[in-house]
């Protein structure tokens, strides 16, 4: 933020969201929110608490100090806390904490950068190739078809756990919260060991989600050729 004002921080030594990540990368998300309760067992002021929601929200400068002023300070606080408390579990796992010190790091004035500056794309290239996955994806369609012996949405959980557990009798592995069977990825992992179908369904799901989320989205997004590379893509 404060880079589009040409001020340019350097130094940066440490991170809470990186050093979440590299300390437990599955563990859940790594905003601010979500590792105070994880860590620490605290849940932050929500910005709806103090400047509401929906239209009627208002911006942070039209906030009263009393209000903002212990939002903007548990920030601080928080971030601290969260240092303190994962850095120390890094300390003890030379291995991460190198990855953590020596790579993570030093990248983030990268990325800050390639999301300032953003990213040349080949549009034409990236249409040809939204084309080939969704001729690919036509076919892992159609071998579903075949294995499954019936027609079914490849998207659909619900058509998963009818078609992989009761019509071809796959084991369960997990279950949801409502205990229904799980087909979760780590659920399909597992099953493609040994069964076609989860497999195949495996390849549908990754190569529908490069379709959908990056070769479809970021012809979209350029402006002169040049896709602005903002958090919510770079985000791990």
């Amino acid at each position: 933020m404060v880079a589009r004002y040409g001020i340019e921080l350097k130094g940066i030594k440490y991170d809470t969201m990186l050093a979440s990540y590299v300390y437990n990368s599955v563990g859940g998300k790594h905003d601010m929110d979500s590792l105070a309760l994880r860590f620490l067992q605290h849940s932050c002021i929500s910005f709806e608490q103090i400047a509401g929601k929906g239209k009627s929200q208002l911006t942070f400068n039209q906030i009263e100090m009393d209000q903002a002023s212990p939002y903007a300070a548990e920030d601080a606080d928080v971030t601290l806390r969260l240092h303190q408390r994962i850095n120390a579990e890094l300390e003890k796992n030379d291995a991460l904490n190198r990855v953590y010190q020596e790579i993570e790091v030093p990248l983030v004035t990268v990325l800050s950068r390639i999301e300032r500056t953003g990213v040349l794309i080949d549009d034409m290239l990236l249409g040809a190739q939204s084309q080939e996955i969704a001729a690919r994806l036509d076919e892992l369609e159609q071998k579903a078809f075949e294995i499954a012996g019936e027609e079914f949405n490849l998207s659909s959980p619900k058509q998963l756990q009818a078609i992989f557990f009761e019509k071809m009798g796959l084991p369960v592995l997990k279950k949801t919260p409502s205990g229904a069977p799980s087909t979760n990825e780590e659920v399909l992992q597992e099953l493609a060991l040994d069964y076609p179908l989860p497999k195949l369904i495996l390849e549908y799901r990754g190569l529908a989600k490069l379709k959908s989320t990056y070769t479809d989205k970021l012809p979209k997004m350029i402006n002169q050729k040049r896709v602005a590379f903002i958090r919510r893509i770079t985000k791990r």
